[in-house]
């Protein structure tokens, strides 16, 4: 049995009675809890806005207080001990309350008056996922705000990370620590080409066709860029990238105006069948989950969750490339 008690407090009879309250301070504890959680006193050190000794310090000063040693310290960081697993369960969910209270209160604030829903997306999701379902929602709800965020996915991640949006919508890779991800759509990769691209006669189009030809990408950073490197990879072909596009809709743009193909998700080109050729890829390439992120623990007030669910509905009618479209792609 593990106790966490540097000595008991005595009564005047001299027997030891269990003491009332923790004789620590905060500081101490929220310390213990991030170098627990970052495995690293000097990453815990830049969460807090201090420096690494100061971490050390308070660390060391709480193992005293408890006697009992709560970290193994090496080179590379810092791992929870018996003692120290056993403390991080019983803290964590006071320094999270804590080091959230003003959001909270914000929050709840909110669900009382219920007249604002802050959200952060992607400018393609935002057009393609969310803006049909804003006008559906805003009539039924004629009194709450919106305020809407278009976010690379990495910025989406921080605005709800900081508290500064209820949700974001955002693709699943790269998903930071304290947020959680609830998928609401599973999106499948297409290739787009100008209608008359030698690829359109081909119903199906292996990979191996589509590296002979110049290909639009987005940069690096995308996670859509990095499904198809690596499937291309794992197939031993090297795309031709002979451009390097931020946005879907310019992808689309130059896909149209003849200077290459591309491989983009398929509800960023619902509304382009005229003008591009659109053929499955869903045999070659996985699909890419998009969905709800969230913090952790946050609270949503009801119009944030109506919104979500809208979303959901709305993800359904979109998430596949049906058979009837197959056919009709492949008979024009």
């Amino acid at each position: 049995m593990i106790v966490f008690i540097r000595m008991p407090n005595v009564t005047d009879s001299g027997r030891p009675v269990a003491a009332r309250f923790f004789e620590g301070d905060l500081q101490q504890l929220r310390c213990f809890y991030y170098a627990a959680t970052f495995h690293s006193f000097t990453r815990a050190a830049e969460q807090l806005a201090t420096g690494q000794p100061s971490v050390s310090n308070h660390i060391k000063l709480l193992e005293r207080l408890v006697g009992a040693t709560l970290f193994r310290r090496h080179r590379r960081g810092a791992t929870l001990t018996e003692e120290g697993a056993v403390l991080f369960e019983l803290v964590a969910p006071l320094v999270e309350g804590i080091d959230r209270l003003a959001e909270e209160l914000n929050e709840r604030a909110r669900a009382v008056a219920g007249q604002e829903v802050r959200l952060a997306a992607g400018q393609e999701l935002l057009l393609h996922l969310v803006a049909p379902v804003l006008h559906a929602y805003r009539r039924a709800q004629p009194d709450l705000r919106l305020v809407v965020y278009s976010r690379v996915r990495e910025e989406v991640f921080q605005m709800v990370a900081s508290g500064d949006v209820d949700f974001g919508i955002a693709a699943r890779a790269g998903l930071s620590p304290g947020l959680e991800f609830e998928e609401v759509l599973a999106d499948e990769l297409v290739l787009i080409a100008p209608r008359r691209h030698e690829l359109v006669a081909q119903e199906t189009v292996p990979l191996a066709d589509i590296a002979r030809y110049p290909l639009l990408m987005p940069d690096r950073a995308s996670s859509t860029r990095q499904v198809i490197e690596r499937a291309f990879g794992e197939r031993g072909l090297e795309a031709q990238v002979t451009m390097e596009l931020e946005r879907w809709h310019v992808i689309k743009e130059f896909v149209a105006l003849d200077q290459g193909i591309a491989i983009v998700p398929h509800f960023s080109v619902l509304g382009d069948r005229r003008r591009l050729a659109i053929r499955p890829l869903r045999d070659r390439l996985p699909p890419l989950p998009y969905g709800i992120i969230r913090r952790t623990g946050s609270h949503l007030t009801a119009p944030a969750r109506a919104l979500i669910e809208a979303l959901r509905t709305q993800a359904g009618r979109s998430d596949s490339f049906s058979p009837a479209e197959r056919t009709h792609e492949a008979n024009r």
